[in-house]
């Protein structure tokens, strides 16, 4: 009987594994990108068991499956993909790993989390958004694109820059740029004025607007950039996180048959976009009863030029020009299982509309990837920048072009720059010629810059997986300003000038990282940890040299100056962290997220030497929970970021002293041969800390429609504390102030994001639309040291910028008209309006909120894409409108043949009846005489522009076997803009992003308008 049995289950085995084996077959297939390209060494594996193969060289596979069982693909770079066998006939297509596919977005060092799994608000913009605004600089092409992101651009000139603003201002004196990090590597973005080291004055008010250095990056290099807003999204960047972060992960090497080649070019013409409007029917001088045009003014008060007969000429339509700018771009990727690599070259040129003006930019990218081993991975990126730039002077400067251009008279043609001798002729001896300034008075900037990281990872197990990486971000600034003999910049008086200015940063960066998920048994939680140490070193030099006074023309060297002058500055500092995060996943619908960092800086002072910065979200997916149709997740979040301190401000230093009286550069030491050094004004302070910035976040994501409606909805609420300002000491003290944590103030605001596609995928007419809006609120609650209000940064007499407690931050406070109790201002027995006698609030540079509306088209291979960017409120303060009032250029000022009264109220209550004349009334009320108020000359501006509007085609390539794609397109920038200002594009800032300041119009360089074609192939 046992016989019987053993052998009936030896039967049942062998018939079980036939069965088994017989149900296992053949399955054959290709693998391919997500462009058609095969893909030749995928690893195929059936899952569960060690049964796979490779795809060969034309993507082919075969493999043993049975129905019941599941195929996995994967590839390096690709993203893994499992597909059931149920057939024998598999064809599959991987996608890019990419940071945009399916949620995944890079956070805070580097890390790649899904979107549906963070506690906090995060905004994305994609590589082709980056392309389509056609912008060279690539904070500026984020414009309009993510809700509290505010961008200010400081003119149309090559190479201007960009100051980028996350959610209002979190410092009064510190720098308002978010912290710029490429591939996991923060880099620098500063933009730094050329400064001599006897200047007295806030050099941003004139001469250059420099670059920020953001410049360097090759749009055409990004794949994708994610923003991090709040502080619970970027506590982990600690004290230099204050601003939120913004993260660029560049494009990397693609596996695939044979090499892969992508070629763009493009090219663009750029025009003025806006102007203040200008009278052209009077002539120079000022009084109507003259015969002549008069040159020892450059008022335009004087008769009409058709009275005496004279020529008219349209200086500004002769000035400027078409701006072009040609770019191209080439990459080379390809790779395999083992190793991928990207190497790309691009090429701007770029001439201004402002003549002798432009940017040359070439940039070096290389990218790799390397599997060592099963364990082992290394990879690394170097780039290298050669950008040089001919910038124009601006501003309130005698040199400046626009200063000499806009208040240029009808009678004079600005043409005639030089006489025979080559000095400088206009109209008026005391302005540098506009053509003499951008001909004989060149800025010039060459930058090298070298970008580079490695990293090299080991992959123990799932629990445990350590990275080692490191960067650099080094770059040197040779500026060369001349000042040509008979020029009036810099204070000269024609002697001629040549200054050189030599800047040097270096930036060291080093993480060491452990992560990996915690080994439960458990189907229900999942923790994963990430632990590390950070190293951060900077190296600052700046060395600025001068010669007055040239014994020959045009021969620009100090050797040929009689007089000179040096000075520089250096800066250096060191920080080190320890950091960790730890992510809770519960059932897939709960997430929570803890992080900390602690911190110590060599600009923290001896008594406080470190500071820690923690963080804690949470998110809930409600539709995972409920088994509900539509995805509904709420999420909530708090951390803590800082700014640190400035460097050498823990102690007390000696410096040479200087004596000014506010309008010539005073006196200082070297005097007379004999150098001098005393206590420097501010006292050391080792109570030091950096600003912290704790933020709240409340957010609610919704999809809906198959997730072709989302809508994201944020609150936000900041405090920043421990604000940096220097406080006012007794001078009994032998100092002046000394720099402290001793103010705060909020931000709260709300932000919406909502994405819509009008039909289902599978309409061959396809219409998205996305939109965003943001509001922000800004009050500064409190300043310390008995103080009510700080300057921000010096302006003019007339107007300044100030943080006042229980006011925005940067309110504009100036000189404003003194009103009766119901508003109305009071006017004199002369007619004029009277001043009051305290300055007071002209409003805030900060829109009310912002928008933006993109709305895309597709049908087949064309595509229609269109941005209105849309601003309301924030203050401008026009003193260029002002001054062409006062010197009757302007165009309201041509009504002069008539007289004018005030409106308001006398003195005693009555209205006002009193005639004034209309250089009067245009000097005196609508200008910046000593009796105009500066209140008159801002406004709070609205605006609704046409950012960029791009009609795209791709072409069937199918006939063309060596080109896997091609792209025409035409693009449009700031082609249409309404707003009721009236100066320049209200996008603009006299100061440039190194300054505080926004919202300064004084002879500002124009913004501009383009027209853009573009070509792309791939091969």
């Amino acid at each position: 009987m046992k016989l019987k049995f053993n052998g009936f289950l030896v039967l049942l085995l062998a018939l079980v594994a036939q069965i088994t084996f017989a149900q296992e077959r053949a399955v054959s297939g290709t693998v391919s990108d997500n462009s058609g390209m095969p893909l030749p060494g995928v690893s195929v594996l059936v899952k569960g068991t060690k049964a796979g193969t490779q795809t060969d060289f034309d993507g082919k596979f075969t493999i043993k499956a049975a129905p019941s069982q599941v195929l996995v693909f994967s590839y390096i770079g690709m993203k893994s993909q499992e597909v059931a066998a149920s057939s024998t006939s598999i064809n599959v297509k991987l996608k890019d790993d990419s940071v945009e596919l399916e949620g995944v977005v890079v956070t805070a060092l580097g890390i790649k989390k899904e979107e549906k799994k963070l506690g906090y608000a995060v905004s994305k913009v994609t590589s082709d958004e980056i392309t389509k605004s056609g912008e060279q600089n690539v904070l500026q092409a984020l414009a309009g694109k993510a809700a509290g992101v505010q961008i200010i651009g400081s003119g149309g000139t090559p190479g201007a820059s960009s100051k980028i603003i996350i959610r209002g201002a979190n410092t009064i004196t510190g720098t308002t740029d978010p912290l710029i990090v490429v591939d996991g590597i923060p880099i620098d973005n500063t933009t730094t004025q050329t400064t001599a080291g006897d200047n007295p004055f806030n050099a941003n008010l004139s001469g250059i607007n420099n670059s920020n250095r953001a410049l360097d990056i090759n749009p055409n290099d990004v794949e994708s950039v994610t923003i991090l807003k709040g502080p619970a999204a970027a506590a982990l960047y600690g004290a230099r996180a204050g601003n939120g972060v913004i993260i660029y992960t560049t494009k990397k090497g693609k596996a695939g048959k044979g090499l892969g080649i992508d070629f763009n070019t493009s090219l663009a013409i750029d025009r003025v976009s806006q102007l203040p409007a200008r009278q052209n029917k009077y002539i120079q001088g000022t009084v109507p009863t003259i015969t002549a045009p008069d040159p020892n003014t450059p008022q335009s008060w004087g008769p009409t030029a058709a009275s005496l007969g004279l020529p008219t000429y349209d200086n500004i339509g002769n000035f400027f020009q078409d701006g072009i700018t040609f770019t191209n771009n080439i990459s080379f990727y390809g790779g395999d299982n083992k190793a991928t690599f990207r190497a790309s070259y691009g090429n701007v040129t770029q001439t201004g509309m402002i003549p002798e003006t432009g940017l040359k930019r070439n940039t070096i990218r290389l990218a790799g990837d390397l599997k060592l081993s099963e364990n082992w991975k290394a990879g690394a990126s170097m780039q290298y920048t050669h950008t040089t730039n001919t910038l124009a002077q601006n501003g309130s400067n005698t040199s400046g072009v626009m200063l000499s251009l806009m208040r240029s008279p009808i009678s004079y043609d600005l043409r005639n720059y030089k006489d025979g001798f080559g000095n400088n002729t206009n109209y008026f001896a005391a302005y540098d010629n506009p053509y003499f300034t951008v001909n004989e008075n060149p800025a010039t900037s060459d930058v090298n810059r070298v970008l580079g990281n490695i990293f090299l990872t080991y992959n123990h197990a799932e629990w445990l997986s350590l990275t080692a990486k490191a960067g650099i971000d080094t770059y040197s600034d040779a500026r060369k300003q001349i000042y040509a003999v008979s020029s009036n910049g810099d204070s000269l008086g024609g002697i001629g000038e040549v200054a050189f200015n030599s800047l040097t940063n270096k930036d060291y960066y080093g993480d060491l990282i452990a992560s990996g998920l915690i080994p439960l048994k458990s189907d229900w939680l999942k923790i994963n940890y990430t632990a590390g140490l950070n190293l951060r070193s900077t190296q600052y030099l700046d060395v600025f040299s001068r010669g007055k006074g040239l014994s020959v023309r045009y021969v620009y060297n100090l050797a040929n100056a009689t007089e000179l002058y040096a000075s520089n500055y250096e800066e250096n500092s060191i920080s080190r962290a320890l950091f960790a995060q730890v992510d809770f996943d519960i059932k897939d619908q709960i997430f929570i997220t803890g992080t900390v960092r602690k911190e110590w800086s060599s600009t923290y002072g001896d008594n406080i030497k470190s500071a820690i910065f923690p963080s804690g979200t949470a998110a809930w997916i409600l539709s995972n929970t409920f088994d509900w149709a539509n995805y509904v997740k709420v999420s909530y979040g708090y951390g803590e970021v800082g700014i640190a301190p400035a460097p050498y401000r823990t102690k007390s230093y000696y410096g040479q002293p200087s004596l000014t009286d506010g309008f010539t550069d005073g006196l200082s030491f070297p005097y007379d041969g004999v150098n001098g050094m005393a206590l420097a004004g501010r006292l050391g302070n080792p109570d030091l800390k950096p600003e912290r910035v704790l933020g709240h976040d409340l957010g609610l994501s919704t999809k809906f429609f198959d997730n072709r409606l989302a809508v994201d909805l944020n609150f936000y609420y900041k405090t920043s504390k421990d604000l940096l300002i220097d406080v006012p000491l007794a001078q009994s003290s032998g100092y002046s102030s000394q720099y402290r944590n001793a103010a705060e103030l909020v931000n709260k605001g709300i932000e919406l994001e909502i994405g819509y596609d009008i039909f289902e995928k599978s309409k061959p007419f396809q219409w998205n639309i996305n939109l965003n809006w943001a509001k922000n609120e800004n009050e500064v609650t409190d300043i310390s040291g008995g103080l009510s209000e700080i300057s921000v940064e010096s302006a003019f007499s007339s107007i300044g910028y100030y943080a006042v407690a229980g006011q925005p931050l940067g309110s504009f406070y100036g000189t404003r008209w003194l009103r009766d109790a119901n508003g109305q201002i009071i006017v004199g027995t002369n007619g004029l309006a009277k001043l009051d006698p305290e300055t007071g609030n002209l409003g805030n540079s900060a829109p009310n909120w912002t928008g933006g509306i993109r709305n895309t088209f597709t049908y087949k291979r064309v595509s229609l894409s269109a941005l209105l960017d849309i601003r309301h409120g924030g203050v401008v303060y026009n003193g260029t409108g002002a001054r062409l009032n006062t010197i009757g250029v302007s165009e309201g000022s041509a009504d002069r043949e008539r007289t004018y009264i005030i409106p308001g109220v006398k003195e005693d209550g009555t209205p006002n009846n009193i005639e004034i004349s209309a250089k009067s009334y245009f000097q005196n009320f609508k200008g910046d005489s000593s009796l105009a108020a500066a209140e008159e000359a801002t406004t709070d501006v609205n605006w609704v522009r046409l950012r960029d509007v791009s009609l795209t085609y791709d072409f069937n390539v199918k006939q063309f076997p060596f080109l896997s794609s091609a792209q025409l397109s035409i693009t449009g920038r700031n082609l249409w803009l309404d707003t009721n200002y009236k100066g320049v594009d209200p996008e603009t800032s006299l100061t440039g992003a190194g300054s505080r300041i926004n919202g300064l119009d004084y002879f500002n360089n124009p913004g501009s308008k383009s027209f853009i074609m573009g070509l792309r192939a791939s091969f």
